[in-house]
């Protein structure tokens, strides 16, 4: 976003025609491997939400384009720093590479508990930080939530909660604000200030 501000003040540069011809731009080119990557933000040399040759991208301000040598590189470092399976299919920490688990002779038993072993119900709780709740929300909802859904036969109940607290209080036009676009955005529940 910080390309399209600086083309709207800087009449030097190239103008597009709206911002959505920005937007295009981006997805088709994140749809290739050729010229960038994405992610959403950078935290002590790693890429959140780190994407390459993925058209899955949201144009807001904290999408960062990644030149495509340092992308392949980052993408390369990734896959040799993760952990190769142990035996039985258990990542062990510290050990990178790609070798097979060794075979196991099948047990008799290993059906019948496998069968009765099967989990049911699937909750977890996240806390996210307010000022990257958009681009974490949108990787839980692909790397959780989309595959939870994957399977025909789940059902899938996502629930937010929104807790917020103002130490000095909460402004009125904020407070109107919120209330205004809790009511127009339906479907919550018991919306109350104190």
């Amino acid at each position: 976003m910080a390309f399209w501000e600086d083309s709207m003040r800087y009449l030097y540069l190239s103008r597009l025609r709206d911002r959505d011809v920005l937007a295009q731009a981006v997805i088709k080119g994140a749809t290739s491997r050729d010229f960038f990557g994405t992610a959403y933000g950078q935290h002590e040399g790693k890429f959140e939400g780190f994407k390459l040759g993925d058209a899955n991208v949201q144009l807001d301000d904290t999408l960062l384009l990644i030149e495509p040598e340092a992308a392949q590189q980052y993408e390369a470092a990734r896959k040799a720093s993760i952990p190769a399976p142990g035996p039985g299919g258990i990542e062990q920490p510290g050990v990178t590479g790609s070798r097979p688990p060794p075979r196991k002779t099948p047990s008799p038993f290993a059906a019948v508990t496998s069968a009765t072993a099967k989990a049911r119900t699937f909750h977890v709780t996240a806390e996210v930080n307010a000022a990257t709740a958009k681009m974490r929300l949108v990787q839980i909802a692909e790397e959780v939530i989309g595959l939870l859904a994957s399977d025909p036969q789940a059902t899938v109940r996502v629930t937010l909660e929104i807790d917020a607290e103002f130490p000095s209080g909460v402004a009125d036009y904020l407070k109107r604000a919120v209330s205004e676009n809790v009511t127009g955005l339906g479907g919550f529940k018991n919306p109350s200030w104190e």
